[in-house]
């Protein structure tokens, strides 16, 4: 099947709080698209910046749809994008990000080809600093087979070994909202992994493209790089609903709630790991040299913010706490 076949309508939602300083660049990316048949959604988060990205917004008239709500976090923000979407397919951009011209056309033509019109397309990412210099090579599915659909465990031991993906970077189908639900509006920093985590937890599979599509911003103002309590605090909220659904698909091949607690180790959510772990030690999906390795990584997970906070301060020129 061409691509000129496969044309479904594709809402790519911003959502925006504060964001007088890059949303332009971000809406006339999106603007940009070589893939014409779009919808762009912009949804003021109750942005506290004296009208400024209201004005931004109201500039673009009829070439985007605007929403503006009191402030809630960006899951409310996509959520309520989801909810007004006419498209058939949800990209997500954030304010501070830019897409390629190419990246929706890419993302649907992969789809044209395979049969599972429900499946998580996914592009590589490079990051950007402030001045949309580059500062990294591309990054995002670098251990998952390209152009091949890759099953929902495969990705899911990808995500807990290796981190999150970049959400700007997938193209999802709105159906899949419906099966494994919105963005969680009561996370805060977390919403888009857990987000992730819930979907292929329900099967999905993931078409990884081999194209850079997304440049994601990196500066010193955004919740990533302050906002370490909260991602802590999510965290734990986040395993109330991981670890038991963890624990149902993990045997000892395939032993993601041991990936799990690896990854809350190596982040210091120290009560979600004592939490995971008795639970798996009483699935005996724990051996002692699982002990071991989660041992120094907890040891790892007090030094890593030092670590961190000293490479982007020194290398990237950004402070983080």
């Amino acid at each position: 099947m061409k691509c000129e076949e496969f044309s479904p309508l594709v809402s790519i939602i911003i959502p925006v709080y504060n964001g007088s300083n890059y949303m332009r660049e971000a809406i006339d990316s999106a603007l940009a698209q070589t893939y014409k048949n779009i919808e762009i959604i912009v949804v003021n988060d109750g942005s506290c910046d004296n009208g400024a990205t209201d004005a931004i917004a109201r500039e673009y008239g009829d070439k985007v749809r605007y929403f503006c709500k009191e402030n809630g976090g960006v899951s409310t923000a996509l959520n309520m994008g989801i909810r007004n979407m006419n498209g058939e397919y949800f990209s997500w951009l954030s304010h501070d990000d830019v897409y390629t011209p190419d990246k929706v056309e890419k993302a649907v033509e992969a789809l044209s080809k395979i049969e599972d019109k429900r499946a998580i397309v996914c592009c590589e990412c490079v990051h950007i600093d402030k001045n949309s210099n580059l500062i990294s090579s591309a990054t995002n599915t670098t251990t998952i087979e390209k152009d091949e659909l890759v099953l929902w465990d495969a990705v899911l031991l990808k995500m807990l070994r290796e981190g999150t993906m970049n959400g700007c970077a997938l193209l999802i189908h709105k159906a899949v909202f419906d099966d494994a639900g919105m963005f969680d509006e009561t996370l805060r920093f977390n919403q888009d992994s857990f987000m992730w985590n819930k979907i292929f937890l329900k099967g999905y599979s993931m078409l990884s493209i081999p194209h850079i599509c997304v440049k994601g911003r990196i500066h010193d103002k955004q919740l990533t790089q302050t906002g370490q309590a909260i991602f802590r605090d999510d965290c734990k909220k986040m395993s109330e609903f991981l670890i038991p659904e963890l624990l149902k698909v993990s045997t000892k091949e395939k032993n993601f709630i041991y990936e799990y607690i690896k990854y809350n180790a190596k982040y210091k959510n120290t009560e979600v790991v004592k939490t995971a772990y008795i639970k798996a030690k009483e699935k005996k999906l724990i051996s002692f040299s699982a002990f071991v390795n989660i041992a120094i990584l907890r040891i790892y997970g007090v030094i890593r913010p030092l670590i961190r906070k000293m490479y982007y301060s020194m290398f990237r020129n950004i402070k983080t706490s």
